[in-house]
């Protein structure tokens, strides 16, 4: 995710996932299960919550509120592919329902389809009208009208310039870039292969360039415009709009150019300070990403094979894709 200095922020406010708490099936014991997984939800246990509604199905395998209250969790729990086969289920046995395409909507968001979820949360409005007055569903829909989250522009096309927000390029005088990579004194082990990292696709982009941006490492942070951290705590970062891609980047823009002076890049390595951290391509294809914005590209690619898509591309490695290159390399010959 990018932040700007000088300029307003994007808040996300969080999409409405709905929860069933009746249920179609009357007798005691379906009663009981829902009543169980409902209060797991609440409580965030989401997989129990899951193990609950499930159970309910084993008795009335068609019970069409169930299978939306196994949607809910699964998109709490991060399972978007599931949550929208339980809604088809839910759909195709009860008929379709507001409620139903909000959840859809929220699925089809996490999987960075958010022209897919817009027209859900728009069906949702068309199928129950007084959707449409909530202010929920409203600054739902408003937050995926947003060109940042909902890029425009062909997939297709040789590169995604005219589809983004804006552009902040750096000055030939902030130029080479001086970096500095932080050591985080809490997992001092990690440092070497985050310098790495930083190396390898700061190269990409320099190259994609045509070497009109280069960059230098540093060894003191207030000679630096260009900072590196790494991380185990998630609350550092946020990608509240990109799933898959857990990093954040600051930039400070010029008012008198609109042109970048500095930028702080922060990822996420490993996801607590017992987890594992993750592989290296994972970690490359973030900060690949949060280059992208640090070297001024605001707002995305429509297109999943792109490093800057809305989320983590499926491509089984962090390489910039032709179309990358084709647009910093527009950016930078302005």
């Amino acid at each position: 995710m990018l932040k700007k200095r000088l300029t307003v922020n994007i808040v996300r406010p969080a999409l409405v996932l709905m929860l069933v708490v009746g249920s179609s099936i009357r007798p005691c014991i379906a009663a009981d299960w829902q009543l169980e997984g409902a209060q797991y939800f609440q409580a965030g246990n989401f997989s129990k919550a899951l193990a609950c509604f499930e159970s309910i199905l084993k008795e009335h395998p068609n019970d069409w509120k169930a299978f939306q209250s196994m949607a809910s969790c699964h998109n709490r729990l991060g399972h978007f592919d599931a949550a929208i086969s339980d809604l088809q289920k839910s759909i195709e046995i009860g008929g379709l329902h507001a409620s139903q395409c909000t959840i859809m909507a929220g699925a089809l968001e996490g999987l960075g389809q958010p022209k897919k979820a817009l027209h859900w949360l728009e069906l949702a409005c068309s199928v129950e009208p007084t959707q449409a007055m909530n202010p929920g569903m409203q600054a739902a829909i408003r937050r995926l009208q947003d060109p940042a989250i909902n890029p425009t522009g062909s997939p297709n096309a040789p590169d995604y310039l005219s589809g983004l927000v804006s552009v902040s390029k750096w000055r030939k005088e902030n130029l080479p870039l001086r970096v500095y990579v932080r050591k985080n004194i809490q997992i001092p082990e990690f440092y070497e292969a985050f310098v790495h990292i930083v190396r390898g696709c700061l190269d990409q982009w320099c190259h994609a360039t045509d070497n009109v941006v280069s960059y230098k490492f540093v060894n003191d942070k207030d000679a630096a415009n260009f900072i590196c951290d790494y991380t185990d705590q998630r609350h550092l970062v946020s990608s509240d709009h990109e799933p898959g891609l857990d990093g954040d980047t600051d930039t400070r823009i010029r008012a008198q150019d609109h042109t970048t002076d500095w930028a702080n890049i922060t990822l996420l390595v490993r996801d607590g300070p017992t987890a594992p951290f993750r592989n290296s391509v994972l970690i490359s294809k973030a900060f690949l990403h949060e280059a992208g914005h640090a070297l001024g590209m605001h707002g995305h690619s429509p297109n999943n094979r792109d490093v800057m898509f809305l989320t983590a591309t499926p491509i089984p490695i962090a390489n910039l894709s032709q179309r990358d290159k084709n647009t910093i390399r527009r950016v930078y010959r302005r």
